[in-house]
């Protein structure tokens, strides 16, 4: 294995020192030497039952060409499986023991050769070296390749052992630039149909949102309404494993802890729904911070903190920096001991793209093309007087400084916010050097009134008037009944047209107030702060040719 470069050295190493048991030395092999991670079949969400892709074609839910394109993938990455007992067979058995229908048998066949080899010359051929002797369709080579390459690596004909694809290269299973032409939709179009949208896929595409079906050890592509493999801000973890046979249905990490599946079949489905990476920084004294970020949600986490709330224990971080225990482990122990109450005081923290599925600060949205500037800048005006820019992956709020150095704000946006910023910490009158609330500022003339009044307003639907010394929120009645605020200033606060269309709905492009953002937005499961689902429409953005600016009336 070592000499194939399948098992590294130092996973050895550790294997024989004790920090690496042998069900995890197994599980770093079983990829290769394993059952492939095909699709299987179908997941009907509504009855909670699996049926082979056939039947799914029968029944309607796609068609028999698009169900054949999975049946060859199976049979082009080892064999058909048989649905009711996950056993997986060669196409003829298959087709003796009415798995598929005897019509399909050549077809199976010869997509089985990308197993077996092509015969030629008296040689035996991977997939690649069929290509390049012109035996081979070259659009038929890619899309098989792209399959192996997804369901754990090329497949060697005189071995049977799957390789990675940057092993593959260097034992002539393929070249760079046909890895590289994998996922380009030019070179190799998509060749798949997903069942549940029929929109064209790549086979790794689909791959990522199959659910894992403990009766059978098989994977199922879901299909219906309930989109269970989706992720969202409401939910922390995804469907990912579901037991056909009893309905039951968990997210990898549920079914992992309750010995429903393998550390090898855990980290696969979490790989799928993740991307964890660990970075270091250095804190305002110096002292290094290990971040974990999920790349692909934009959740992260400091270990630090993690351990110092009691979300991790020492061991754990020790077992995790040797290596016992994964990232994906690492940050599913601390989601599996949060408990996140929704902040309903927050103002909107971010965005949700909808599409990729993933938290975006607001800055992040204006330039990925989500929103415009202005309505950027009010968001952003928003959370600095109620409390401090937001950042989503995390859920602190920080000072205007801090955001900067962040990258939750540009240079031209931190001069903007100053004065809002200082709505909430107090603004010096510049002649008594008095600290002044917002109503205050805005009575006095100490602040323009159109920025005052924008304030005042998010204050107030964020859950009252802020006292700059306390952060105390206070009502709009109270106020008033005080005597903070004069009748005119009362009567203006009072009216509904006071409260101004002033945004674009990052979703809908329509004109909205910052009340209606706030109703539409949603409780991330993450940070209990707000979110807005947004998606992206050409034209908005910071490499957009133009940009809407709507001045606050």
């Amino acid at each position: 294995m070592i000499k194939f470069k399948l098992l590294d050295e130092e996973v050895l190493r550790k294997f024989e020192v004790g920090l690496i048991t042998m069900e995890e030395l197994q599980a770093s092999l079983a990829q290769y030497a394993g059952k492939p991670t095909t699709i299987a079949g179908i997941y009907v969400e509504s009855s909670k039952k699996k049926i082979s892709f056939l039947e799914a074609a029968e029944k309607g839910f796609l068609a028999k060409t698009y169900a054949l394109e999975f049946l060859e993938a199976q049979a082009a990455t080892g064999s058909l499986t048989d649905l009711s007992t996950g056993q997986t067979y060669p196409a003829a058995e298959a087709v003796e023991r009415g798995i598929i229908e005897a019509g399909l048998k050549d077809k199976l066949i010869e997509a089985q050769k990308a197993i077996s080899g092509y015969i030629h010359a008296g040689k035996k051929l991977s997939v690649f070296q069929a290509m390049e002797e012109r035996i081979l369709d070259r659009y038929k080579g890619k899309r098989i390749l792209e399959v192996q390459v997804a369901t754990g690596g090329l497949i060697n004909p005189e071995n049977g052992v799957r390789v990675p694809a940057s092993i593959a290269v260097d034992r002539g299973l393929l070249n760079k630039e046909t890895l590289q032409s994998l996922y380009d939709p030019v070179s190799n179009p998509k060749g798949f149909h997903n069942p549940d949208s029929g929109q064209k896929a790549y086979y790794s595409e689909i791959l990522k949102t199959c659910l894992y079906d403990i009766d059978g050890g098989v994977f199922l592509s879901p299909f219906g309404e309930k989109h269970l493999t989706n992720t969202s801000p409401t939910s922390s973890h995804r469907v990912s494993v579901v037991s056909s046979s009893s309905g039951i249905e968990m997210s990898a990490y549920e079914a992992f802890k309750g010995r429903h599946i393998d550390k090898r079949t855990y980290l696969f489905l979490s790989q799928q729904e993740s991307e964890w990476q660990e970075k270091s920084v250095l804190d305002s004294n110096g002292s290094p911070l290990h971040i974990i970020t999920d790349v692909k949600s934009g959740r992260q986490f400091c270990l630090e903190y993690a351990l110092s709330q009691r979300l991790l224990e020492r061991s754990e971080l020790g077992s995790y920096h040797s290596g016992l225990l994964s990232i994906y482990e690492i940050a599913d122990i601390i989601f599996s001991r949060m408990v996140v109450v929704e902040d309903v005081k927050s103002p909107v923290a971010g965005l949700w793209d909808v599409t990729q599925r993933k938290r975006l600060s607001v800055l992040q949205g204006f330039q990925q093309g989500f929103t415009d500037r202005s309505t950027a800048s009010r968001l952003l005006e928003a959370q600095a007087c109620t409390g401090g820019i937001c950042d989503p992956s995390s859920g602190e709020k920080v000072t205007l400084s801090e955001a900067l150095k962040r990258g939750l704000l540009d240079e031209a946006l931190d001069q903007q916010l100053q004065q809002f910023e200082q709505a909430f910490n107090g603004i010096i009158h510049p002649k008594t050097s008095k600290t002044l609330s917002i109503t205050q500022a805005v009575q006095e003339n100490v602040i323009p009134k159109d920025a005052g009044f924008r304030c005042i307003e998010f204050q107030l639907l964020t859950g009252g008037l802020i006292n700059p010394e306390t952060h105390d929120r206070v009502s709009l009645e109270e106020v008033i009944q005080s005597g903070l605020v004069d009748k005119v200033t009362a009567s203006v606060l009072k009216e509904e047209r006071f409260q101004t269309k002033s945004l674009t709905c990052p979703k809908t492009k329509r004109r909205i107030t910052f009340r209606e953002a706030l109703e539409r937005s949603v409780f991330d499961c993450h940070t209990g702060l707000r979110l807005l689902e947004a998606t992206k429409i050409h034209g908005y953005g910071a490499k957009a040719t133009f940009h809407y600016v709507c001045a606050y009336k």
